[in-house]
């Protein structure tokens, strides 16, 4: 170790700090500081301490015990040594209070605060509080993510003060990231109770945001942030409306839009396509959306004449649309191909697929290709695989249709880095789950899903939890969560001792029940779930 140290003191201190960029500065500051003057002054460099980040997480208690050390040793000798070199700060939620005052970081710019608690955002984000006070002017890029479920009033008034503070109380916001996990349906628009003399974020040039209710998108789009190039807006419900907002004929400066919706909403042609009409400097537009109750499907036809003519500096459309509920007014019913070349026509690819039940009504999914977004509406039986590599999270219903081990093989190939899983499938399969392989032929027909860590089966038949959870049809190596009814769990691993299901199991850390109950936990249980 004294040779080590002596080759590593004689390296010239612009090599040092070379080499240290390439390694990771919290690792380094920890392990140096304070034990010799030249890698002291070298670690401590404004060059390696620009940007710091404190994102240490772990459920695993010697490790969070770990982690105290590492943040007390930051919090009162690292960071008082460093503070005036801090430009950018990324800090764990639960960590944040103690590491923001843990000095004043007069040259602070930009932040990042990761999972943080309702509660705690709410005395961060506040007129009175510390951290108001001193970086109010100061910050110019903000990231926040709130994992609360918002999902009771008392819970529903702190998200709305969040929102109201920040910004009504950030000055000098240039760049801000704001995502908040919310369930509770709002009454009314988070926004509406700030005039447009409120500060608001008058310098925003970057908006990513979660919101419940379009009613914010066009409040916050109603030409007060007269420097916003790039919008990303997050929005679960689009419905109808009569709020009246001003200056809804004020063409936008935007270059980037993109509009993300969860739920089937009645109002694209209403509210979403007079909001698209304005923004005539567009270059780049993203749509996620789920549109119901029309006489004709969203076509490359209909989207060019109501969208894309109407930006004539548009030249990135993005998009995944569904279509459902829809009753054509034709006497031939439209096909893939059909709305395939509606596309082909106006130069965008796409691929496509579409279901009609017996009485006519159809559903169409279309979606731009490549596919570069990380969700994807929900799919069914028709879906004809591709590859969408950034997709993460996936959701199968289908309440017709029996599913085999084709598909489920074409799903893992379409989706290489799946990660949350999620199927709602009625029919019962066709050809049961193999019990027992017989050949090397059934062996490499095991399906892997390499990535995928969460697993939920709701109001899902049978053979699919038998089809998932078996090694003999489906191999799960990071499987850590499961939804799942215990009914179900149970007869498939055949009371906790089966070892066809044990190896998709063994790294199970939660298995939430559906319906939840209350049970005491049998040794077969605790032995087969040895993670939990």
């Amino acid at each position: 170790m004294n040779n080590s140290m002596i080759r590593i003191v004689d390296i010239p201190e612009e090599m040092l700090l070379a080499i240290f960029k390439k390694l990771n500065n919290i690792d380094i500051l920890y392990s140096l500081v304070g034990v010799n003057q030249k890698l002291d002054k070298v670690a401590c460099d404004i060059g390696f301490t620009r940007t710091i980040d404190l994102t240490m997480s772990s459920s695993d208690e010697a490790e969070y015990s770990g982690t105290n050390t590492i943040l007390d040793r930051f919090c009162m000798h690292i960071l008082p040594r460093i503070y005036q070199n801090i430009e950018y700060l990324i800090i764990q939620g639960c960590y944040s209070q103690r590491v923001l005052h843990a000095s004043i970081y007069p040259n602070l710019r930009k932040l990042t605060l990761i999972n943080l608690e309702l509660k705690m955002a709410s005395h961060i984000f506040n007129g009175k509080s510390p951290f108001i006070q001193i970086f109010k002017r100061q910050i110019s890029d903000l990231v926040v993510t709130i994992n609360n479920k918002i999902a009771n009033k008392p819970k529903k008034k702190l998200a709305i003060g969040v929102y109201f503070n920040i910004f009504g109380l950030i000055e000098n916001l240039k760049y801000l990231d704001f995502n908040v996990n919310n369930i509770y349906p709002f009454p009314r628009p988070l926004l509406s109770g700030l005039s447009s003399t409120t500060c608001c974020l008058p310098k925003i040039a970057y908006l990513r945001i979660k919101m419940h209710n379009f009613n914010d998108c066009r409040w916050l789009l109603d030409g007060r942030l007269s420097q916003l190039h790039t919008c990303i807006v997050d929005v679960d419900y689009i419905r109808k409306s009569s709020m009246i907002i001003n200056n809804t004929n004020t063409p936008l400066k935007l270059k980037s839009f993109s509009l993300y919706v969860r739920h089937p909403t009645v109002e694209f042609d209403n509210q979403v396509v007079p909001l698209l009409r304005r923004m005539v400097h567009t270059e780049t537009l993203t749509l996620s959306l789920f549109v119901v109750r029309r006489t004709s499907f969203l076509d490359g036809t209909y989207l060019a004449d109501s969208v894309i003519n109407h930006m004539s500096r548009l030249h990135t459309f993005i998009f995944d649309i569904v279509t459902r509920g829809t009753m054509t007014n034709a006497e031939i019913q439209p096909s893939a191909d059909d709305i395939r070349r509606t596309f082909v026509q106006i130069g965008i690819h796409v691929d496509c697929y579409m279901e009609y039940n017996s009485h006519g009504i159809g559903r169409c999914h279309v979606y731009s290709l490549p596919f570069t977004m990380t969700h994807i509406h929900i799919i069914t039986y028709n879906f004809p695989g591709g590859m969408f590599i950034n997709v993460r999270v996936l959701r199968i219903i289908d309440f017709v249709h029996s599913f085999d081990q084709a598909f489920f093989a074409r799903i893992s190939h379409a989706f290489p880095l799946l990660s949350h899983l999620s199927l709602t499938i009625t029919a019962e399969l066709k050809e049961k789950p193999s019990r027992q392989l017989k050949s090397v032929e059934e062996t490499r027909s095991i399906v892997e899903y390499s990535r995928l860590t969460e697993l939920t089966f709701f109001d899902a038949h049978i053979d699919y939890v038998e089809q998932f959870l078996s090694g003999l049809c489906t191999h799960l190596p990071c499987l850590s969560k499961l939804f799942v009814e215990y009914e179900h769990l149970n007869i498939v691993t055949e009371n906790f001792t089966r070892n066809a299901t044990r190896m998709n199991c063994a790294k199970l850390k939660y298995i939430t029940f559906d319906p939840e109950i209350e049970m005491v936990h049998s040794k077969d249980f605790s032995l087969y779930f040895p993670s939990l």
